[in-house]
This record gives C-alpha cells, sequence and structure tokens, in this order.
C-alpha cells in the first residue's frame, strides 16, 4: 500500500474563472498555486520518494518524515525547465503580487478589481505629471525669478491661499457630505474633475496679473481641497465594495504600496519632464510655453478618460436611486400593467403571483448613466423622497389628504401624485410624485415607498390627460399600493400587509444586493400623525438644519 503526497504553496482549489473585458487582466496575475513537493510513502520499506527529484527517509514510526534534496545529476530535464521556471519567472511574479496586490489576489477581491486599480494608476501618474507642470507656473506667478517680489509677500500670499482654500473646503462638506454615501461613483468622478479645474487655473495664474494671482490660485485650492474630500469620502465605499472577505485593511495597506509605486514613477517621470521643460525655455521661452500647455492638454484628457472607465468599471452593491431604478425597471413594469389593466376593466384588483427575483438585474448586469444620475442629484424630476407635508400636497383639496392618510393608516409613509407642466401651459403635462415618510420609518419602508412611487409614476404617466385628474390619480394610488402590498409580502383578509419575509427583499438579497444599507436620497423630513384626531398634524425633521 502506498500513499501519494503533494505540496502545494497555496490553495489550488480556490479558483475562479474571469469573464468579461476584465478576464486577461485578472488572469495575467492569477498566479496557480505550484506543486513543490510530490511524495510517495509505501509500508513496503522505510523509504519515502519524491518524484520531482527530492527523495525522503524516514523509519516506520515516524509520523512526518525528513525531506532532503537530491543530487543535481539526478534531476531530469523536466524537472530542471520547472525549477528554472519557478526560480526566474513565476518566484518574481509571486513577489510582485504579494507588494502590490491583497493577499489570495484574484480570489479575496470583487471582479474589476486590477483594472480599476490600473486606471487609478494611470490617472495618478497624469496628475503627478501635470502637478510638476502647474507647479512651475505657480512659482512663476508667485514672483520667482522676479526681483521686484520678496519672500515675505509670497509666503503671505501663499498662506492666504491655503485659508481660503480651507473655508473652501468647510462649505463643500457641508453642502454636500450627506450626499457621498448616495452618489460614490458621481462623486469619485468630480474629484477628479474639480482636480483638473484646480490645475488649469493654476496654469492660469500667470497670466491674471499680479493683482489677481492670489484669487486665482486661491480658487484653484478650493477645488484641490474638495477633491481630495470627496475622493476621500469616497475611498471608503470603494474599498468596502472590492473587498468582500472583510480584507479591508488589507486593500488599504496594498493601496498605499501602489500609491507609493505610482508616486515614484511619476517622480522619476516628472524630474525628465521639468529639466526638458527648463532647457527648452533657455532657448525659445514662447515655444517652451505652448509645449507646457499641450503636455498639460494630453495628460488632462488621458486622465478624464482613465477616471471615466475605472468608474464605469464599478459594480456597486449598494443601491442608490438610479442602481434601483434600473435593477427593478422590470419589475416596476409587470406592475405597473397589472395596475392599468385593473384600472382598465373597473374591478377589484387580483393577486397575480410574479416571479420577481427572474425580473431583477443583479449589480454586474447593470451600469446606470452617471449623466442620469447626476441630473438628477441637482435637477430632481418625477419622484420626490422625504419632501415636506405642505409639498407633497400643495394646491390639493383637504379631503384629498385624508384619503391618502386613511389608505396608509398601516405604512410609515403615504405619497400623493400631482400633475404640473415642467414650461407653463400649452405644453405636455407631467405627472410627479411626491413621498412623505412618518417618524420611525425604517429602510424597510423607504424602499417599499420607493418602489411604490414608481410603480404609481409608470401607471399614471400615459394618461395624465384625463378630466377626472384627482379621482383618477386616486384609483392609481389604491390600486398600485395593494400592488405593492403583494410584492412585499402577502395580504391577510384585513389587506394588512405583513412585514416578515418580504419577498422583494429577499429577490434582492438573492441577487447578490446589499438591502441593509440603502442611499435612496430621502430629505429629512418626517411627520407624525395622531391616529386619534387626523386634524393634528406635526411635521418633524429628523435632523437640526
Amino acid at each position: 500500500m502506498s500513499i501519494r503526497i503533494r505540496e502545494y504553496d497555496g490553495d489550488p482549489s480556490k479558483s475562479r474563472q474571469h469573464d468579461g473585458d476584465t478576464a486577461a487582466a485578472a488572469a495575467a496575475f492569477d498566479v496557480a498555486p505550484t506543486c513543490r513537493a510530490d511524495y510517495v510513502l509505501s509500508n513496503d520499506d522505510s523509504t519515502m520518494s519524491s518524484t520531482n527529484g527530492t527523495i525522503g527517509t524516514s523509519r516506520p514510526s515516524s509520523m512526518f518524515p525528513q525531506r532532503r534534496s537530491s543530487s543535481v545529476m539526478s534531476m531530469s530535464t523536466a524537472e530542471w525547465k520547472r525549477a528554472l521556471r519557478y526560480r526566474f519567472v513565476m518566484a518574481p511574479q509571486r513577489i510582485f503580487v504579494n507588494l502590490f496586490l491583497p493577499i489570495g489576489y484574484p480570489h479575496s477581491t470583487g471582479e474589476g478589481y486590477l483594472a480599476y486599480q490600473v486606471y487609478d494608476s494611470l490617472q495618478g501618474i497624469c496628475s503627478y505629471l501635470r502637478g510638476v507642470v502647474s507647479t512651475s507656473a505657480v512659482l512663476m506667478a508667485a514672483g520667482v525669478g522676479d526681483a521686484e517680489a520678496t519672500a515675505m509677500s509670497a509666503a503671505v500670499a501663499w498662506a492666504m491661499r491655503d485659508g481660503l482654500g480651507m473655508i473652501g473646503g468647510l462649505l463643500f462638506s457641508y453642502l454636500a457630505s450627506s450626499q457621498f454615501d448616495q452618489c460614490v461613483k458621481e462623486y469619485r468622478l468630480f474629484a477628479d474633475i474639480i482636480n483638473d479645474v484646480g490645475l488649469t487655473l493654476d496654469m492660469l495664474a500667470p497670466y491674471a496679473g499680479r493683482s489677481r494671482v492670489l484669487y486665482v490660485t486661491s480658487l484653484a485650492t478650493v477645488c484641490k481641497t474638495m477633491c481630495g474630500m470627496a475622493a476621500g469620502a469616497t475611498k471608503g465605499s470603494i474599498t468596502h465594495h472590492f473587498a468582500i472577505r472583510g480584507n479591508m485593511a488589507d486593500l488599504n495597506a496594498k493601496e498605499s504600496t501602489q500609491e507609493t509605486l505610482v508616486s515614484l514613477l511619476g517622480m522619476i517621470m516628472g524630474i525628465g519632464l521639468a529639466r526638458y521643460l527648463h532647457s527648452l525655455e533657455k532657448q525659445q521661452h514662447d515655444a517652451a510655453q505652448l509645449i507646457s500647455w499641450g503636455i498639460f492638454t494630453i495628460l488632462t484628457i488621458v486622465h478624464v478618460w482613465a477616471n471615466y472607465l475605472g468608474v464605469k468599471l464599478l459594480r456597486l452593491r449598494t443601491l442608490n436611486r438610479e442602481r434601483a431604478e434600473v435593477a427593478l425597471q422590470d419589475v416596476v413594469v409587470e406592475c405597473a400593467a397589472n395596475c392599468k389593466l385593473a384600472l382598465s376593466k373597473d374591478e377589484d384588483f387580483k393577486d397575480m403571483s410574479l416571479d420577481v427575483a427572474s425580473l431583477i438585474k443583479s449589480p454586474y448586469e447593470i451600469s446606470e448613466s452617471l449623466w442620469s444620475s447626476t441630473r438628477k442629484l441637482f435637477f430632481p424630476c418625477g419622484i420626490r423622497l422625504g419632501v415636506r407635508l405642505a409639498d407633497a400636497f400643495k394646491g390639493a383639496e383637504r379631503i384629498t389628504m385624508m384619503n391618502c392618510i386613511e389608505v396608509f393608516k398601516e405604512e410609515k409613509y403615504f405619497l400623493n401624485a400631482s400633475v404640473t407642466s415642467l414650461f407653463g401651459a400649452g405644453f405636455r403635462p407631467h405627472p410627479e410624485v411626491s413621498v412623505v415618510l412618518c417618524v420611525g420609518s425604517t429602510e424597510q419602508d423607504e424602499l417599499k415607498a420607493f418602489v411604490h412611487a414608481m410603480i404609481l409614476l409608470s401607471t399614471i404617466e400615459e394618461d395624465v390627460t384625463t378630466k377626472d385628474q384627482q379621482g383618477f390619480i386616486d384609483d392609481c394610488i389604491s390600486i398600485s399600493y395593494r400592488r405593492v402590498c403583494g410584492l412585499f409580502g402577502k395580504m391577510s383578509q384585513s389587506r394588512k400587509p405583513t412585514n416578515l419575509n418580504l419577498d422583494i427583499i429577499n429577490a434582492l438579497l438573492e441577487r447578490g444586493w446589499e438591502c441593509n444599507r440603502l442611499y435612496l436620497g430621502y430629505g429629512p423630513w418626517r411627520i407624525q400623525i395622531d391616529r386619534g384626531d387626523t386634524r393634528r398634524r406635526h411635521l418633524r425633521p429628523s435632523k437640526e438644519d
């Protein structure tokens, strides 16, 4: 009887197939575990042989026999090739992977990690090189080489510039900090674009004149401060997305080593670029300025291109408004069609079975439009979430509010729809749904309200020209509410929806979405209703304004 034991320098069972555009890049650094020893242990004698050119000897009573290397002359040609390949090819590659990539890569990171880091490194090198060019322009604007300029005046101007940049950063944090988690991709791209604006202002500083240099450079510093704040705020969400095994510390450490490598490469290339521009400036000053602007423009284009492609690679598993609309689009269309059918037949809604999981798209199947999400961030239309009560029922009669409160008496939210024209009379009416949240509403209530708003909007958007608009809207709200209750758990005979075993939430989890954190973009306003007297309503913001 013999026993064969293979010894690997890793776990060969942990392998993953690479799909999509990043397959080749990931496979290039996917170092497969190598069989370093192949032992054969026999009970017939006291020897243990190895098929890879090593022999070990042991006594029969030895639990772990000792292994010793064989002589060089006993190695075959194939074994020589395997040893040389490991020493000169695989060993350096493994060192590089262990130094710059997370432990267990690619099995310990999310899809697209390497491609994203490559684009991030490319844009980092572009930023470093542009920093060399723009710093030269800033120093020239500060008076370097000018006999009339003094060190004290330059120091004061530098301090004022940094102070104004800090104030601008505080103002930006106050205005945008609540949206960083909701719009990770958008603000990651915004960070690099605003950095481009700041560097461009630095390049323009020498042409602004001595009296306006401070204002131009201060505005550039504000842009760079906004870049650092937005990039730092979104970095945590991106790292959490790639850390599929909870290895955020390892990913942060390896990103630091990657940034160090990028900085070293940028420093070397920047020194060469600075020397070239300096020597050219001595010979032809105008040509040097023109070439500097040409290099800066090309690097800026590459910088924006690399950032856009890197951000597009992200397939975040958290639900914000834009991703939720894309992921649930088929569910909304199906439910809206059922609601329209019930309205057209003028009969009570009949619950219909719906395979929700098959209609929901997974995070890797969607790529939301960054332009559309950015536009809705600043100019929301169609659905307004977490608005004030007065805004939700603006121009509505008292009976409309009473009907909504009655329909949603078992919920932590209620909504209303109105029909307006974006450009005034004479244009096609535009439906708008407003969602009001109650005090104590959970993230499940927020998701239910958002899904209900999408179904309601899809139901009424084609029939907004009906004569009895308010009656039509009230019917749509009532019917769509029963459809939503069917999605979020079966209804009892009393039509009271249960909040346990939510069907659509289980389907989202099954498709790979994270439902414990929702970033749908609700406003801070919450209401509290005294059910004993519905005439008493209290508006309460959920946080201090």
